[in-house]
């Protein structure tokens, strides 16, 4: 059994990763080492190999390839959950049986039931949805101009989330167009995050009106050379309707033309009095009203820059500290209702009802 979560604020927090794949690499790692009382202590993975690896590659002590025994032998304050989806509530499953805090990556599940699995497993403790797009620097400035009211009561948000890491075939077959992984391709893997980003800015979605396709419907497994199909979307609409009386348009795709990045999220917030902008490869918040054109520039604009600032609340939420506006499990729970709607309208072909 592990400690529980720790009082003393200058003790050093000792952090479990669950899975070694790119997210953990490129974001999650190199976030906790931007601070200097956090100690990426172990990490875990079912193969044992690949796990040794990943640990010796990023200076990591100790890898496992058993949940329970990494929190049984190492004493920690925190694990951070970075399996593929699907793998999710059994590694939730493992964890609930010891008293430590858990940031799970998203989305939290498959489908609804398997996420309220995991939302009750993890009640009663420190516990956060990895939404990770809260963290970027230039949404939450977007964020605090909308709740002071620069442009007014909010109408429409629009907001176009595309990548050209998957623009052409030459992007070779991976779990992520196995809908046995990914159900809705980029609506599963891009969605929940624009999903929680309206949430976020506006509020509960209460309907949902979803068009998807695949553009490029066969690519190449890289590993056996054979062609495979692809049986998931790379590219979708939505509509969205909440509790407010506001609307969202949501454009989320992963074969957008390569323009030099590798991707993009762009939002347009139309309201009573006027607009807000940002663009993600822009540094400032655009605001438009009556009385003329006015930006606010944001000096960090990268993903990365919010990897730090992640890590950072989810150990003071370990720590009993109460933080504003952090993604909870609920809110989790609450975009896999709102995906769940997306699936039934794409079956329907028709707007349904988010169910409750």
């Amino acid at each position: 059994m592990t400690r529980p979560a720790i009082d003393d604020r200058d003790a050093r927090f000792r952090l479990g990763i669950i899975g070694h794949g790119m997210w953990p690499s490129t974001y999650l790692i190199p976030g906790a080492r931007q601070l200097d009382d956090v100690d990426v202590v172990a990490v875990c993975g079912r193969d044992s190999a690949r796990a040794s690896e990943f640990a010796d590659a990023h200076g990591i002590p100790r890898s496992h390839d058993s949940i329970d025994r990494m929190l049984t032998v190492e004493d920690l304050d925190g694990v951070i959950i970075a399996t593929p989806p699907r793998q999710h509530e059994e590694a939730v499953r493992a964890v609930s049986g010891f008293r430590v805090a858990a940031l799970c990556e998203k989305p939290l599940a498959l489908d609804v039931d398997s996420a309220r699995r995991i939302r009750d497993l993890l009640a009663g403790r420190p516990a956060l949805t990895g939404f990770t797009l809260r963290w970027q620097p230039l949404f939450r400035a977007l964020r605090g101009v909308i709740s002071e009211g620069a442009a007014g009561q909010l109408r429409h948000v629009r907001i176009r989330y595309v990548q050209s890491s998957a623009a052409t075939p030459a992007r070779g077959w991976g779990w992520h167009f196995d809908a046995a992984d990914e159900p809705l391709g980029v609506v599963s893997d891009l969605g929940p995050h624009a999903v929680d980003l309206v949430r976020w800015m506006l509020g509960d979605v209460t309907q949902v009106t979803a068009f998807a396709r695949t553009t490029i419907s066969e690519r190449t497994d890289p590993e056996s050379g054979r062609v495979r199909r692809v049986t998931n979307h790379d590219d979708a609409d939505l509509h969205l309707s909440v509790e407010s009386g506001a609307t969202a348009s949501l454009t989320i795709s992963r074969v957008a033309p390569d323009a030099g990045v590798p991707g993009a999220i762009m939002i347009e917030v139309l309201a009573d009095e006027g607009w807000i902008r940002v663009d993600s490869n822009e540094a400032d918040v655009v605001i438009g009203t009556a009385s003329g054109i006015q930006r606010r520039p944001v000096p960090a604009m990268s993903l990365l820059d919010g990897a730090g600032s992640q890590i950072r609340d989810f150990v003071r939420v370990s720590r009993g500290e109460h933080v504003e506006g952090l993604p909870s499990i609920e809110d989790g729970f609450r975009a896999q209702l709102v995906m769940d709607a997306v699936a039934r309208s794409l079956d329907a072909g028709e707007s349904v009802l988010v169910r409750r």
